[in-house]
């Protein structure tokens, strides 16, 4: 399968799902017109990504601003990969935030509290 690369804009983030390193990446700010458009296509692909059985997905996010409407996309997506987590998915989240940044660091805490998959939550250094 190709992989799935949206090249990031002003409003938009850089998503990369490679099938065959069993990767996603999302990074940049996300605050487009309209979030449907940007994750419904990315939600899709990991539907196809997890019909084959006991896939595996790294997954790492590092984005500065979200809108509210990203936060909803990103919420179903995180909930999403709960439920192939359940179905036998093998899921690792690492999520980054800008060192200091307290606020933004509990706002990850909180997309994350109610999931069972591992993941982490690293501080970057500011640049």
């Amino acid at each position: 399968m190709e992989n799935y690369i949206i090249t990031p804009t002003k409003y938009t983030p850089l998503i990369e799902l490679s099938f065959k390193d069993n990767f996603l990446r999302i990074t940049g700010d996300s605050y487009p017109e309209n979030a449907m458009d940007v994750y419904q296509p990315l939600i899709l692909q990991l539907e196809k990504y997890f019909a084959a059985p006991e896939q595996k997905l790294q997954i790492e996010l590092n984005l500065d601003f979200i809108s509210t409407s990203s936060k909803k996309m990103l919420t179903d997506i995180i909930t999403l990969l709960q439920n192939y987590y359940n179905a036998g998915h093998n899921i690792n989240i690492t999520w980054y935030y800008t060192d200091g940044d307290i606020e933004q660091k509990e706002q990850w805490e909180m997309f994350l509290e109610d999931v069972t998959f591992p993941y982490n939550i690293i501080p970057l250094p500011e640049d």
